[in-house]
């Protein structure tokens, strides 16, 4: 068996990640280190992520086994932290094998890889089977479309341009709001064919190309003429760019369906597949068993797609596995945060699970940071905040506190044998506990829990919180199920508006010195001021 590191970097979200042994051992964002979220902060090397993978793990990347790079590589960096001795993946290859391998899904399977484009494609297509990877279609970045491109650029025209010629929102990073506030607009057909001209499907082609350029145009052109002048504006356009979205993408899945009807589960990774909404058209579609979204979907789940791929040639990983959790990041003792405190003038207590879901019952905001940090773009119990969902004026109070904008829903965690009651389709439940598609909200629902779903279509993006898999994770929600009788809870993302989810504690003490939260519960103790 071997030590294999695992690199993306040089373009946006740059990461490393280490397997030993056939087992995940370490993976960390750059932008969790620099604090900067990565769609401010592009063309950037994993410097630091470098220096804190061989700080934690005590292994020195030119002492690892094997050092491989997800395409685009930047050649110079990867020489020179690699004595020039490394190995290269294709973009999109990398992603597939990141999907499929992490799935757990055994038989039949496609895996399927959508982004703005890699060194050269823009989307791949597997027939995979008990662990077996089979390429049957690469669409060209140079002859094909992108629906991440027309996501990427409306994003960037919507608010207009700093003086830098920057957008105010940013693609790889803002995307999230258009889809957020989509729900609350409503059809309108001049803008659905204005978008139709910059991107459309058939016969297995997402067409024209230069889908980027066009799009950039059209959006610059729509902003000038006063078609994002008001929130209205923006939900309406949002509304039908989502719905183009999703007419495409299942007219396109229907007919892998028709082409290959034995195969009926789905995996998938890439950009396009953080839009959760999107992923829920594709669970509810009739003929689909299951489907899985990569955990990191987008390119900072290169990293451990690039080692997964090398421990599947090594033959250490032979067949797709189960995720028990996202926590490869840095963890910290009891001792570690105890001296940090020092420097914060806080009070302790020992964590007591009872005490602080009745606390959170009563209101409380509480910051939650256990284990290493989560790898991806969700906070899943490792970096959390956690809420009641009983009160739609939380999302005010939160938004406060965190200086968000009100465009995003907030997530709910649940009990894994609660949520078949609450949610539906009853489906696709493994990559829920990932938080990566939305479900319907049962009606009965709606009015118990408004802080955690989306106030127009009353969907929600759970996360199942498994007992065995998240044991700490699940006592704290359990014991505030046994005092309020609902089996959630508010979970949103330990960080402010436009900054990176937190990495240290010194981040969550800072947090908690400004009033962001109310208590932290660090490991063991609940610190307090």
């Amino acid at each position: 068996m071997s030590s294999i590191y695992g690199f993306f970097t040089g373009s946006h979200s740059p990461s490393i990640s280490l397997i030993k042994d056939g087992k995940i051992s370490f993976c960390i964002e750059e932008e969790r280190l620099t604090r900067i979220k990565s769609g401010d902060n592009y063309d950037i090397n994993c410097e630091l992520s470098c220096i804190e993978a061989e700080n934690f793990t005590g292994l020195k990347i030119i002492d690892a086994d094997y050092r491989i790079f997800a395409n685009p590589t930047p050649d110079v960096f990867a020489r020179r932290i690699t004595n020039n001795n490394y190995e290269k993946v294709s973009h999109h290859t990398a992603h597939a094998y990141g999907a499929y391998y992490t799935s757990g899904m055994e038989g039949k399977t496609i895996t399927i890889t959508y982004d703005g484009g890699g060194e050269s494609t823009v989307m791949k297509v597997y027939l995979c089977e008990d662990g077996k990877m089979n390429l049957i279609q690469s669409h060209p970045l140079s002859s094909f479309g992108s629906l991440s491109h027309v996501w990427g650029f409306s994003t960037s025209s919507m608010r207009g341009y700093d003086q830098n010629g920057e957008g105010i929102w940013k693609m790889c990073k803002d995307e999230g709001k258009l889809m957020g506030m989509g729900p609350n607009g409503y059809y309108d057909e001049t803008i659905y064919k204005m978008l139709s001209t910059v991107i459309n499907y058939k016969d297995f082609r997402f067409y024209p190309s230069g889908s980027s350029s066009k799009t950039m145009f059209l959006g610059d052109m729509m902003k000038s003429h006063g078609y994002f002048n008001t929130q209205e504006n923006m939900e309406v356009f949002s509304f039908n760019l989502q719905k183009l979205t999703e007419d495409l993408f299942l007219n396109f899945i229907d007919d892998l369906h028709n082409l290959y009807p034995d195969y009926k589960q789905l995996c998938f990774a890439g950009g396009l597949f953080a839009n959760v909404k999107l992923n829920q058209k594709i669970n509810e579609l009739n003929w689909v068993d299951e489907i899985y979204i990569y955990p990191p979907m987008g390119d900072e789940g290169l990293s451990l797609g690039a080692c997964i791929y090398k421990a599947v040639e090594l033959g250490e990983i032979t067949k797709p596995f189960e995720l028990n959790d996202m926590y490869f990041g840095k963890s910290y003792t009891n001792d570690e945060v105890s001296q940090v405190s020092k420097n914060y003038n806080l009070k302790r207590t020992k964590y007591n699970s009872k005490d602080i879901a009745e606390y959170i019952n009563q209101g409380g905001i509480v910051g939650w940071f256990q284990s290493g940090s989560e790898f991806g773009p969700r906070s899943l119990g490792a970096r959390s905040i956690l809420v009641r969902p009983t009160d739609i004026s939380t999302h005010k109070i939160l938004n406060k506190r965190l200086n968000r904008y009100d465009t995003m829903p907030f997530a709910p965690i649940v009990l894994d044998d609660k949520f078949d009651s609450i949610f539906t389709p009853v489906k696709s439940k493994y990559t829920s506990e990932f938080m990566t598609l939305c479900y319907n909200t049962n009606e009965e629902w709606i009015d118990k829990i408004p802080a955690v779903i989306q106030k127009s279509d009353k969907t929600a993006r759970p996360q199942i919180v498994n007992k065995d898999k998240t044991p700490k994770f699940w006592e704290i929600l359990n014991e505030y199920y046994l005092i309020s009788g609902i089996p959630l809870l508010l979970n949103t993302s330990f960080n402010s508006h436009n900054q990176p989810i937190i990495e240290n504690p010194e981040q969550a003490f800072e947090s908690l010195k400004l009033g962001v939260i109310d208590k932290l519960i660090i490991e063991d103790y609940v610190y307090f001021t």
